[in-house]
């Protein structure tokens, strides 16, 4: 593992409830990253302090802070933030960088079991562990798409970073990056059996219910999603939920989209693969098709 050199990047803002378990995970790694630039996206906390506490310790943690925009700013925001800090790397020869969330936890060997993982399968160009969400006084396991490694802990190998050409800085930049990986043959995979402790629970800053799908469902139009697999996925979250208003209000907002041609955040090829991987995965859903076996 020594000729592994990752560098970690982390967008934040008011953090001051969770960073600390975050800095506290990354300080026990048994493989540090030669850099880890946590960018100060205008917190008004006392995150700032808390990391500044951290980097007079450590060397390779290290703080930029940007002037306070006033408001949150989700999907190209977070992209914006990121890339202050990609672009503040001081490490030329990394062969990984990774964005981390600073609301998790994680294991003393995660960047190590995830990143040896990498090295062994050399067509892996993207991948994370799987995250557990706080309910119920418990950890339960998200339920996430298995080639979808999370928008909480992304970790690139340098050559599908490149190929890539970076993020996309749009809404939904963590399905892009996703697709861009395998639209140049990378496989991307969310590990199983690599836990990463999640804890905030994904959407809390946000608006309700009602306000949270309908623009998802606006979404996932303007991604190029087809209609009928938001409809039936939409439905799947609704009944599980018991949430029916999760449907109306997803469905209305793909509607929604389509009434108003809203203009799409995806490129044209990127729309249609994705659309082709939706058609392959409502064929197995309807058993048109039967998956390959293997030995």
């Amino acid at each position: 593992m020594k000729h592994i050199r990752y560098v970690v990047i982390s967008p934040v803002r008011n953090e001051e409830d969770y960073i600390k378990l975050t800095l506290d995970s990354m300080v026990e790694q048994t493989v540090k990253p030669i850099e880890w630039i946590l960018v100060n996206d205008g917190s008004t906390d006392s995150t700032e302090s808390i990391i500044k506490e951290y980097a007079s310790k450590y060397d390779w943690i290290k703080l930029i802070t940007l002037t306070d925009r006033g408001y949150y700013f989700p999907g190209t925001g977070v992209v914006n933030v990121f890339n202050n800090g990609y672009a503040a790397i001081t490490e030329p020869n990394w062969n990984y960088v990774v964005k981390l969330d600073v609301d998790l936890s994680f294991d003393p060997d995660y960047f190590e079991t995830v990143l040896g993982r990498m090295e062994t399968d050399p067509k892996i160009g993207l991948a994370s562990g799987w995250p557990q969400l706080p309910l119920d006084g418990g950890w339960v396991k998200e339920e996430v798409q298995p080639d979808h490694p999370v928008g909480p802990s992304k970790i690139y190998k340098k050559a599908a970073w490149e190929a890539m050409g970076g993020l996309l800085p749009v809404p939904g930049w963590d399905l892009a990056d996703v697709l861009g990986a395998q639209m140049h043959g990378w496989t991307t995979i969310c590990f199983g059996d690599i836990t990463l402790f999640h804890h905030r629970i994904s959407g809390v800053r946000r608006s309700g219910l009602w306000s949270r799908k309908f623009l998802q469902g606006r979404f996932e139009y303007r991604h190029g999603y087809r209609f009928i697999y938001t409809f039936l996925k939409a439905t799947r979250a609704a009944v599980r939920e018991r949430q029916p208003a999760e449907l109306i209000a997803k469905v209305s907002g793909f509607i929604w989209a389509a009434i108003k041609h809203d203009e799409p955040l995806f490129p044209q090829a990127m729309q249609m693969f994705l659309r082709k991987k939706q058609l392959h995965k409502l064929a197995e859903l309807l058993h048109l098709r039967t998956p390959p076996t293997t030995n």
